[in-house]
């Protein structure tokens, strides 16, 4: 039972319509001629949608290591909150399936997780509900690339609009403590310290070409990761770094299925009655 736990610690065509008549099928065309144009309304959508639902998929490869999958669905529902996240995580020789839930009681938000056809469950406030599943949070992360990313170019592909851009290493920082794109590699929560020489990170953002509606996001981390951990085994060899380790990829993406119009499911009759209670786990040990 511990060990399952241990493992639950451890470890997510866009549909959006436009009300208007700048096209025949209903949806507004969009008039903007710039990049930076596109992102603000990209953007403004975003922020205007009450729920989403996407597809998420995290590659980790460590030169001389089996490379991490991390791949999954998510739903999420602003008000009253609603989350669903569902995931597979391949490690080469292991696969590993989780599912978790976020549910807006009176006055909490109640967090399910299942692992192993086990349950758990947690009570916190809705914003440390949040932190913990931000990962999966494509609407907010996609807010926060348009809001930090700079230099942005675009290109059209078909139907699509491709815009690039990069995340200077000034503010990389700041995103990632609240995107926590380095939680499936283990480096998420560390000091600004070793953020230092990480240099700018490249974002690829896809937008709907007639409505410039977001579609996807990409996130390129693997230099970011390799100089993050290289900087940790210098201080740890006492300023010297004799074996360093070489990230051949660590890539983020996103693609959003649904925005807006996104209903809240079900929670598992087994998750409520049979989920193990942390806070009355601990309780009863302390009384005893």
């Amino acid at each position: 039972m511990k060990k399952r736990i241990r493992g639950l610690l451890l470890g997510t065509a866009v549909l959006f319509a436009l009300a208007g008549c700048g096209s025949s099928d209903g949806t507004e065309n969009i008039t903007a001629d710039s990049a930076e144009e596109y992102v603000q309304a990209a953007h403004e959508m975003l922020e205007q949608a009450d729920s989403f639902a996407a597809e998420f998929r995290a590659e980790v490869q460590m030169k001389g290591s089996d490379k991490t999958v991390t791949e999954g669905t998510v739903e999420l529902v602003k008000a009253p909150l609603y989350m669903k996240v569902d995931t597979v995580m391949d490690f080469g020789d292991l696969t590993q399936e989780y599912d978790m839930y976020l549910e807006k009681t009176e006055d909490a938000v109640n967090q399910y997780m299942g692992y192993d056809g086990e349950w758990t469950e947690m009570t916190m406030t809705e914003e440390a509900a949040l932190t913990s599943v931000q990962l999966y949070h494509t609407l907010y992360n996609m807010e926060t690339i348009f809001s930090a990313a700079k230099n942005w170019t675009m290109e059209e592909e078909g139907k699509n609009l491709k815009l690039t851009g990069v995340i200077p290493e000034a503010r990389f920082y700041s995103v990632e403590e609240y995107t926590r794109w380095f939680q499936l590699a283990g480096m998420s929560g560390l000091s600004e310290v070793y953020y230092a020489g990480i240099g700018d990170v490249p974002v690829t953002v896809m937008l709907d070409a007639k409505t410039g509606a977001p579609l996807s996001y990409e996130v390129d981390l693997a230099n970011a990761l390799e100089t993050m951990t290289n900087n940790v085994l210098k201080e740890l060899g006492g300023g010297k770094l004799e074996n360093g380790v070489e990230v051949e990829s660590y890539v983020i993406t996103s693609e959003l299925t649904q925005l807006g119009d996104v209903e809240a499911g079900e929670i598992p009759a087994e998750a409520k009655s049979d989920a193990i209670n942390y806070e009355r786990e601990i309780s009863l040990l302390e009384n005893e």
